[in-house]
């Protein structure tokens, strides 16, 4: 009697399982889609940055106006020796007297220009795409009709406790940022422009007699349009009644 022929212990040959290949497809899916996450994680702090050393800029462009319009005695027009140009407002008489002084201011406003540039590049800006206006004096304003119901423009005015602006100017500045990184040229390839705008004021103490200035209201009150101040609707208003802005930068 022959013997019965013993079963096999070979195991059974695997089953077809496609959780494997599902796993790695969905790695290579997902993969773009983390490295875009951390790419826009390092660039957006990147452009917050950027946005706050624009409005420093401006702020800084702004108070430097209201300064030397103040001490050249123009109300509105070209001002002399201002950022980034640095040359004399056009149409501005010689005065042999103040030749040297001419020389000191325009060396200071080259100095001031190198830095201010130099800052917003460290930032990523195209420093060679950097424009803007500056204002006429406040107290050029033609506005004579009240902004609100309550209150009527003019300057000078009180701005909160013994501090009185006797006048200002506003400024406004735009510049391409975004392309020298890169992680915000993934984010933005074409780069984006930043703007921003400021008002820079002369405060003087009030003074001792009994006629004392009115209250600014809202001469200089700012918003958040997206996130970011910006002139309220008076505020905006009176600055659009000066009679010129002038340009600078490219």
């Amino acid at each position: 009697m022959s013997a019965r022929a013993r079963p096999s212990a070979e195991p059974p040959p695997p089953r077809s399982d496609e959780t494997g290949g599902a796993v790695t497809l969905l790695v290579i899916l997902m993969a773009p889609v983390f490295v875009l996450a951390a790419v826009t994680a390092a660039a957006v702090p990147q452009r917050i940055a950027a946005q706050a050393s624009a409005d420093s800029a401006a702020a800084n462009l702004a108070s430097l106006a209201a300064g030397w319009r103040d001490a050249q005695g123009r109300d509105h027009g070209g001002i002399s020796w201002f950022p980034p140009e640095c040359g004399p407002a056009p149409g501005r008489a010689a005065d042999g007297a103040a030749d040297a002084l001419d020389a000191d201011l325009q060396r200071a406003c080259e100095t001031l220009a190198r830095s201010l540039l130099a800052g917003l590049g460290a930032r990523g800006f195209d420093e060679s795409a950097i424009a803007g206006f500056y204002s006429s004096a406040y107290t050029a304003s033609a506005a004579s009709t009240a902004l609100s119901d309550t209150h009527r423009a003019s300057l000078p005015c009180r701005a909160g406790g013994r501090a009185v602006i006797a006048d200002a100017a506003h400024v406004a500045l735009a510049a391409d940022w975004g392309t020298r990184d890169w992680a915000t040229a993934r984010v933005w390839p074409d780069g984006i422009t930043i703007r921003s705008e400021a008002i820079g004021r002369i405060t003087l103490p009030a003074g001792d007699d009994s006629a004392e200035p009115p209250d600014c209201g809202a001469l200089f009150d700012t918003v958040q349009h997206e996130g970011l101040p910006r002139l309220g609707d008076e505020a905006l208003s009176f600055a659009e009644t000066l009679p010129t802005r002038t340009a600078f930068g490219n």
